[in-house]
């Protein structure tokens, strides 16, 4: 028979474990207390009976045999309340046949056997009348002298048998009320957790069967659940960007692929027709390959970034130096489309990252840039120091991107629908968000009025 699933939860048995180790605790610590609180009360007692017996002792010692019945005699009298008992007996005959003659006391008959002397013993004493109960005694035997006489010296425990039960009833019932009380925290904690795990379940559930949309429910304060039904969120949200990211590479594979795949093979088609097929036929050919080659290559370089393959490498790298001479590589570009190419970068720019991975987002940038600036216009390359990073800009003036399409424009294979003509896969700007994505920065793009600027944002002296 499988138990319920609320006793099955590791906090519910973490919460028996702790209820058993607690309970011991405290019982320990009671007994610890009780037997210090008894243990006090009952040498007392002993010493009180102890003390007595010294007094009756030096009686004896002093006026003897008589003197010492007549004392027995006196306080045997005075105890109205039998708080203390006495008997003398003359045990001559006490270890043959178990006879004795009583010489004095407030006793009724002699509690012990014929061998015990010196030992403390315990007896109850029935009161005046029958149906007064019966009063329990604590009592030490001792002889009298060499003389075959014994005294028993006793004293009612009759409040210290009461506070024994009375400690030993709230102990019990103390631990009990504190064991049922914390079984009964274990059961409701041990539902919350239940429940949470089985929202979590049911979501993870419905998720494998295909719902992306689902998340975990996050309740009451900020504990260790809701920070991981929050993280479990953020991740499930990852997962179904990057499924969508998927889903949008593909179709745009499909859609921007096979139109080239479709021109090279009714290119190559018509040449296979042709006995001696020009070299600028084959050229034609050779270009549209290379092209579908740059685009795949492309795809690699991004998803190889994003797993973080390049992170082992990164190293401290000067910012300036990579823009300088990504920089002068394009400088001839630039004035052979008559595109002013303006600096501000400055020296000493220390970042923690890899040094081709910035110089290609750079090169993206630029590249971007230079296709969309109209002749006359010009393009800025600037190199800012915040306080605890780098802002590496390159503002164009070109037709720039709307806002609503900035985002877009950032994922694989995006292009504006203005720019299809152009030559270009829509790899540009995703590889820079990878790279970005990588060194820990932020990339933002803003209109410059008139055209694009984009803002890479990085740590600073990072090692």
């Amino acid at each position: 028979m499988r138990l319920p699933v609320i006793f099955r939860t590791s906090v519910f048995q973490l919460t028996i474990l702790y209820v058993v180790l607690f309970g011991v605790s405290v019982a320990t610590l009671g007994w610890f207390i009780y037997r210090s609180t008894v243990g006090y009360l009952e040498d007392q007692t002993d010493e009180v009976i102890q003390a007595e017996i010294n007094g009756l002792e030096e009686q004896f010692n002093q006026r003897g045999l008589p003197g010492l019945i007549q004392i027995i005699e006196e306080r045997g009298a005075q105890t109205s309340d039998e708080r203390f008992a006495y008997m003398l007996i003359d045990a001559s005959f006490l270890a043959v046949d178990g006879s004795y003659r009583e010489l004095a006391g407030n006793l009724r008959f002699w509690p012990a056997g014929p061998s015990v002397v010196r030992e403390w013993i315990e007896f109850a004493v029935r009161g005046q009348t029958p149906d007064s109960p019966s009063v329990p005694v604590r009592a030490l035997i001792l002889p009298i002298g060499q003389s075959s006489y014994r005294i028993l010296v006793g004293r009612e425990i009759r409040e210290l048998e009461q506070i024994n039960e009375r400690f030993v009833r709230a102990l019990t019932l103390g631990l009990g009320l504190t064991m049922l009380l914390a079984l009964g925290g274990g059961l409701a904690l041990a539902y919350s957790a239940q429940r949470r795990v089985a929202a979590l379940n049911r979501t993870t559930r419905r998720i494998i069967a295909g719902d992306l949309s689902q998340r975990v429910p996050v309740e009451g304060a900020h504990d260790e659940h809701a920070e991981l039904a929050l993280s479990v969120n953020a991740m499930l949200d990852q997962i179904e960007s990057l499924m969508s990211g998927l889903r949008h590479v593909g179709d745009s594979i499909a859609h921007d692929l096979r139109g080239p795949l479709t021109r090279l093979r009714t290119r190559l088609e018509l040449l296979s027709e042709e006995e001696a097929p020009s070299r600028e036929q084959v050229a034609e050919c050779l270009d549209q390959a290379d092209r579908l080659l740059a685009t795949f290559n492309a795809l690699l370089r991004i998803a190889r970034i994003e797993t973080g393959a390049y992170r082992r490498a990164f190293e401290a790298v000067d910012l300036g130096a990579i823009a300088t001479d990504v920089a002068d590589l394009y400088q001839a570009t630039a004035d052979d489309k008559l595109v002013e190419l303006r600096r501000r970068i400055i020296d000493n720019a220390h970042v923690f990252g890899d040094r081709e991975l910035l110089a290609q987002a750079l090169t993206n940038l630029l590249d971007n840039a230079l296709k969309y600036t109209p002749a006359g216009g010009h393009i800025d390359i600037e190199l800012r120091r915040k306080p605890d990073r780098l802002d590496l800009i390159v503002a164009d003036s070109g037709p720039g991107v709307p806002a609503e399409a900035r985002e877009r424009v950032l994922q694989r294979f995006a292009r504006l629908d203005e720019s299809r003509s152009s030559p270009g896969s829509g790899l540009g700007l995703a590889l820079v968000r990878a790279v970005a994505d990588q060194h820990d920065a932020r990339l933002t793009l803003t209109d410059n009025a008139p055209g694009l600027r984009v803002t890479l944002s990085l740590p600073a002296n990072r090692a």
